[in-house]
């Protein structure tokens, strides 16, 4: 699959999905949101520069090492799916990092400033946060073999999937939960994003949801339209001010 044909997929997705949420939005969009989304793309288009370069890296220097667990045996189509589902349970793993280790979450923070949810809360992190996720990679990628273009493709998988989940649409409630015992749905990860801690501090799978039910931190309750969103006893910052927010604050 060439990175073209990749990138052009997923850029589609996302028009599809930002077309989709003014069709049938679930939540009314707050009066500054155009202002909100701006320093969502900020955010995001910093991420977007460096993401790739960072992964492409990482990858080339596990290449050039033999893996610790060797897939070959398992053909190139069962190596991959093995090597994705590590990348995603990696993930839980580091997300559940980033809320528990108070320096990481300094990082991670300027994610959850959000008030509002859309499908542009999934471009919203930081360059630190990306550079910290980036170079963690290497760990799995040095285990198993895992090459850059393994890296990538599980990175477009993970966007797509965000973009999904952080998304103001209004879904079947029945096709929601079906699809929820599958994969993170917005009223999965919208609870995570409620502003206040306990729940904020739930559900942090990206893409398969059991992992959340499999390690004791999926919360039960679905999104409920209206709840405030956010980071308990905080607002959110202006874009210069969620740059400097990891070097001006702690999370205790």
């Amino acid at each position: 699959m060439s990175d073209t044909w990749l990138a052009g997929a997923l850029a589609l997705w996302i028009a599809l999905v930002f077309a989709l949420e003014r069709l049938a939005a679930a939540d009314t969009p707050p009066a500054d949101n155009r202002r909100r989304i701006a320093r969502n793309i900020g955010l995001g288009l910093i991420a977007l520069a460096t993401a790739p370069l960072l992964l492409t890296v990482t990858g080339r220097i596990a290449s050039g090492v033999d893996p610790l667990v060797p897939l070959a045996g398992l053909g190139a189509l069962g190596a991959l799916l093995v090597q994705l589902l590590v990348l995603d349970i990696w993930t839980y793993g580091m997300h559940r990092a980033y809320h528990e280790i108070p320096f990481l979450w300094r990082f991670h923070a300027p994610h959850h400033l959000d008030e509002h949810l859309d499908a542009s809360s999934a471009f919203r992190f930081h360059l630190g946060e990306i550079l910290i996720s980036a170079a963690m990679r290497l760990i799995p990628a040095l285990a198993f073999g895992i090459d850059a273009a393994t890296l990538l493709l599980f990175e477009a998988i993970l966007t797509a999937n965000a973009v999904f989940h952080h998304s103001n649409i209004r879904l079947p409630a029945r096709f929601e939960r079906l699809l929820s015992l599958v994969i993170v749905t917005p009223s999965i990860h919208w609870r995570h994003h409620r502003n206040i801690r306990a729940d904020t501090d739930s559900n942090y799978t990206a893409i398969l949801s059991l992992w959340d039910r499999l390690f004791g931190s999926r919360n039960p309750k679905p999104r409920r339209i209206g709840m405030a969103i956010g980071v308990e006893g905080e607002r959110d910052r202006s874009f210069g001010k969620l740059l400097v927010y990891p070097f001006l604050t702690k999370r205790v």
